[in-house]
């Protein structure tokens, strides 16, 4: 029987893992990052961000007022037609008042409980699930891989960024890093800021299913970034 090409895959996979090796490390190196001699301005990283994100199908726009954002939600959400959004609260979406001018112009915020009884969640999933688009704020953006940071919690929910097939997250230019570490080197308490956090490159992808590259399957099928000053 002639071997598919999953299974060649899955065979020089195994070959590899057998032959490899760890590189050298010395205790006083290992895991550490060497920041760059000098940061770049932050426009050269806006312009690396958005060219990152780019190659892996986001988009990226930028917004200088709340009203500018409102208009670039308003056409996402036209383009896909979608009616109301999951949403965090405005105070965790980095623009005041955001939440106000969508409403104005038509876009419905669907708010939810997730309820400790497994079959009331079920029926809050259900019903959540049928909204299109997903709207939130983000800790920081990593411009050497086009990744968003996002901190759930109180007003942050998870699933605003998980569960539409449209995410549009709104981060400030002023929260633009280099790179993951730069921003774990600068703030040693990220990870227990929030219940959750997560690094979003792009939509949601997967190969999984006989080799074929499927977006949305996982997640988001499309991701905006709107950055505000």
């Amino acid at each position: 029987m002639t071997a598919s090409a999953r299974d060649r895959i899955m065979a020089s996979v195994r070959d590899g893992l057998l032959r490899a090796v760890l590189p050298d490390a010395t205790a006083d190196r290992a895991g550490r990052w060497e920041p760059p001699a000098q940061v770049p301005p932050r426009e050269v990283l806006v312009d690396q961000f958005s060219r990152t994100l780019a190659a892996l199908t986001g988009h990226v726009h930028r917004a200088a007022t709340a009203t500018e954002a409102a208009d670039i939600v308003i056409g996402v959400a036209a383009a896909h037609g979608a009616a109301s959004c999951l949403s965090w609260g405005d105070e965790h979406l980095g623009c005041p008042g955001l939440l106000s001018l969508l409403a104005a112009r038509g876009l419905a915020r669907v708010t939810y409980e997730m309820s400790g009884d497994s079959v009331e969640r079920g029926r809050t999933a259900h019903d959540v699930g049928r909204v299109d688009l997903g709207l939130t704020g983000a800790h920081a953006a990593l411009a050497d891989s086009g990744a968003i940071v996002l901190v759930c919690g109180p007003g942050r929910g998870r699933l605003a960024s998980l569960l539409p097939p449209i995410h549009v997250a709104i981060v400030s230019e002023r929260r633009m890093w280099p790179a993951l570490p730069a921003l774990v080197q600068a703030e040693p308490g990220l990870l227990d800021a929030g219940s959750n956090v997560v690094v979003v490159a792009g939509p949601s992808r997967t190969a999984d299913i006989e080799m074929t590259l499927t977006h949305g399957v996982h997640g988001p099928k499309h991701v905006h970034v709107i950055l505000v000053p």
